[in-house]
């Protein structure tokens, strides 16, 4: 007796049953693919801020100050892979990814500005940049002089194609970077120099003369009236008024302490003579 085989109708629902179930089973596969290459992506940015935190130690911004720098600048430590790479493109992680560290009321916070860039290769094979003044402080209306970084490509050649982007404002109190970008047989590399417009001056109290009042006078004078308070940070400081006064003629002294946006102090004393 011959086996009966299986009929064409039989072998049409078996391959409709298949495609059916490939048609679950692939978009669920290529989801869960997805999901896993965005996890591992998502576990690369917090590996970079970990590491943000191992160059923060040696780099700790001050209170209400923020340090930039690029992806390049951890690698050229040792703080990540030379060869990073996004699982999702399979292209290497920019080593002009700008990464960000701040310092708001001594609390610190890890970021990563920027998760593109287009210096996309292994930092082995780009020019080094040697940038030793990554950090610089600079006191507010005074002078910045802003020097170019060193090049070199992978033979130790100088190049002299260093170009530089980003602006420090003199004038205002906060946290600026210049970038400097080089580019040799389209390799290209990144390196970020914070400049920080400080105030370590305290402010200035002025008037003109001792003071002469009256008894009369002693619980009601302004003793702010002709006394002028500046800071060259442009921002008006707080002053504090206090005095010895009693209820009698006599010399006594008045104090003014005022205090700048820095937290720079300045007191200053004045004579004064109730009649």
């Amino acid at each position: 007796m011959k086996k009966k085989g299986f009929t064409l109708a039989e072998l049409i629902g078996v391959v409709v049953l298949l495609g059916a179930i490939l048609l679950i089973i692939i978009p669920a596969v290529s989801r869960n693919l997805k999901e896993g290459k965005q996890k591992l992506y998502n576990d690369q940015i917090e590996g970079i801020k970990q590491s943000l935190q191992l160059w923060a130690n040696d780099n700790k911004p001050g209170n209400n100050e923020t340090y930039y720098l690029t992806l390049s600048q951890l690698k050229q430590q040792g703080l990540v892979e030379h060869d990073i790479k996004n699982p999702n493109t399979k292209e290497y992680l920019a080593n002009d990814m700008v990464l960000k560290v701040v310092n708001k009321n001594d609390i610190i916070d890890y970021e990563v500005l920027d998760e593109t860039g287009t210096c996309k290769s292994d930092y082995i094979d780009i020019p080094k940049m040697e940038n030793n003044n990554n950090i610089i402080y600079v006191e507010i209306n005074s002078f910045y002089n802003d020097t170019l970084v060193t090049a070199k490509d992978i033979d130790g050649n100088i190049l002299n194609n260093v170009t530089s982007e980003g602006n420090v404002d003199i004038t205002k109190l906060g946290s600026y970077y210049i970038t400097y970008n080089i580019t040799k047989d389209n390799k290209c590399n990144s390196t970020i120099r914070n400049v920080i417009v400080t105030d370590t001056i305290g402010p200035v109290i002025s008037f003109k003369n001792d003071l002469e009042i009256s008894l009369s006078q002693i619980n009601t004078f302004d003793l702010l009236s002709d006394v002028t308070v500046t800071d060259n940070s442009g921002i008006e400081p707080t002053v504090e008024v206090t005095n010895n006064f009693a209820s009698i003629k006599g010399n006594y002294t008045v104090k003014y302490v005022a205090t700048d946006s820095s937290g720079n102090v300045t007191t200053k004393l004045r004579k004064v003579t109730v009649k």
